[in-house]
């Protein structure tokens, strides 16, 4: 019977040796699943390339960097429409949480025959809409036209029929037919309240004043503020029809033009 007890006795030591080797070996394999390093970010010094795409995980863009050749076309209602006029830019745009244009950075500068033509802009688009507020500069062909911000009126609305509706002019041959068509794309944002007005609009332009314009739902002016090219300072008040109301100083006083 001791001989019995003594195999019985190994052989219940072997198996709880096998088992907490087991448990060590299963232990160790879980905890190191759970404190797995992080990968490390791939770094780089330098990244050539003609476009970046910033994606939320579900794939959802949100932001491209690219060069003229990559830059993309305006997104609405998720619907891509190239629609962008003359040469494309070099910049940033930036997408909303569905995938929409929501504004953008742009920038160019190029010399031409009679001096150069640049510019920048910074925009904030409204929703579903285009840009409502803008950052910008424009210079050319040997001066700047326009540094400044505006401040835009969008309807309360989306812009797509009248995107649908260009999309469908543009696909004519270029001549009366489509002149004509573009005019109806006009003609049909003017009649669906789809046509934006600039209301304020602060910088310098063309002929060296700073002013400042706060304009009417309609995009005209009614009240002025200026300090020209020679520093002299002017308030003034406008009629609907552009006609001067109100003037500080007054005409003919010193130092009014």
């Amino acid at each position: 019977m001791d001989h019995q007890l003594q195999r019985e006795i190994r052989r219940l030591r072997r198996i709880n040796a096998i088992t907490l080797a087991a448990l060590i070996v299963l232990a160790g394999a879980a905890f190191t699943g759970l404190v797995r390093p992080a990968p490390n970010p791939a770094k780089f010094d330098v990244i050539d390339v003609g476009r970046i795409n910033i994606r939320e995980p579900d794939g959802t863009i949100r932001l491209a960097i690219s060069n003229k050749a990559h830059f993309p076309d305006p997104v609405i209602d998720g619907k891509t429409y190239p629609l962008r006029g003359g040469a494309k830019p070099a910049g940033m745009i930036f997408f909303n949480d569905t995938g929409d244009e929501d504004g953008g950075l742009i920038w160019s500068g190029q010399k031409t025959g009679d001096g150069y033509d640049a510019g920048a802009s910074l925009t904030m688009d409204q929703w579903r809409q285009d840009q409502t507020v803008q950052i910008s500069y424009e210079g050319g062909p040997n001066h700047t036209q326009w540094a400044g911000l505006r401040v835009i009126d969008r309807p309360d609305k989306p812009m797509t029929p009248m995107l649908d509706q260009a999309m469908q002019a543009l696909t004519l041959p270029a001549g009366a037919a489509r002149d004509s068509a573009m005019r109806a794309v006009r003609q049909f944002a003017a009649d669906s309240g789809l046509t934006p007005a600039s209301r304020i609009l602060i910088g310098k332009g063309a002929e060296k004043a700073a002013t400042v314009r706060l304009n009417d739902p309609a995009g005209r002016t009614r009240i002025l503020l200026s300090v020209d090219s020679l520093g002299d300072p002017s308030i003034q008040l406008l009629d609907s029809a552009g006609h001067v109301t109100y003037r500080i100083p007054s005409a003919g006083a010193p130092g009014s033009h």
